[in-house]
């Protein structure tokens, strides 16, 4: 009895425990881009896809570039308020967020490159020009918006421009440490809590923990095992008294 009142305890300790390390795995700034389940857009039909800065400090600016399946989405053309192609002279669907001009700081915003037939964008560029200001929190740097072209799914992958990620920099000139979470336009529905919370964790770290916590587990079952076995047999000798 007395061996398995131990064991809940030693559980009830390192579970909660175990499941905080877990979770906390996705604390720390992200850059992520929109989801959207249960689409079942139409060619012709919009969305609207931001890019969001979340949990950063001090960021003076962000670069991001972004790929998709041309096929599925194109950037929507024509809106007279959207990016302007200095060479091809096209007005395109991507324009500034809110985020860095929040505390009235004057910004820059630049791209380098829309291309819809590669289904890429090279260098969305969010800056603070205001000398000495930062911002700090979450918000959404640059909005999208896309027209599909055939009904289908297809992610929006951050694809650099720094080692395969965005990059963050900020108030001293440094890169800001932060996760990469790809978009995903889709007609399916969304995952479940834990297959989202999945997807989205650093899967090396979360499948450590999940060992460790295992085989540590397994010791105190093995541990209790040969303890009740023991109480047993003391039980059984003195019976025979």
């Amino acid at each position: 009895m007395k061996g398995r009142l131990l064991l809940l305890l030693i559980l009830a300790i390192i579970v909660p425990v175990a499941g905080y390390q877990y979770m906390s795995v996705q604390s720390g700034p992200t850059v992520s881009i929109t989801k959207l389940y249960n689409l079942n857009h139409q060619p012709g039909q919009t969305i609207t896809v931001n890019v969001t800065i979340s949990d950063v400090s001090q960021l003076v600016s962000c670069r991001v570039n972004l790929a998709w399946d041309p096929n599925v989405l194109n950037i929507t053309t024509g809106d007279p308020n959207g990016w302007r192609d200095p060479i091809e002279k096209i007005r395109y669907g991507v324009y500034e967020g809110p985020f860095l001009k929040e505390a009235g700081n004057s910004t820059m915003f630049l791209i380098n490159k829309v291309d819809n037939a590669a289904g890429t964008i090279t260098a969305i560029f969010n800056a603070i020009a205001s000398p000495d200001m930062t911002a700090s929190g979450s918000g959404v740097i640059a909005i999208l918006n896309f027209t599909c072209v055939n009904p289908g799914i297809t992610a929006i992958k951050i694809t650099g421009p720094r080692e395969g990620h965005s990059s963050l920099q900020g108030s001293m000139g440094e890169q800001i440490s932060h996760q990469d979470i790809d978009g995903l336009v889709t007609n399916e529905a969304p995952p479940g809590i834990w297959a989202e919370f999945w997807f989205q964790a650093t899967v090396g770290i979360a499948v450590v923990e999940i060992i460790i916590l295992v085989l540590f587990v397994l010791t105190i079952v093995r541990w209790w095992r040969s303890l009740a076995e023991a109480e047993k047999e003391e039980s059984a000798e003195l019976d025979l008294f």
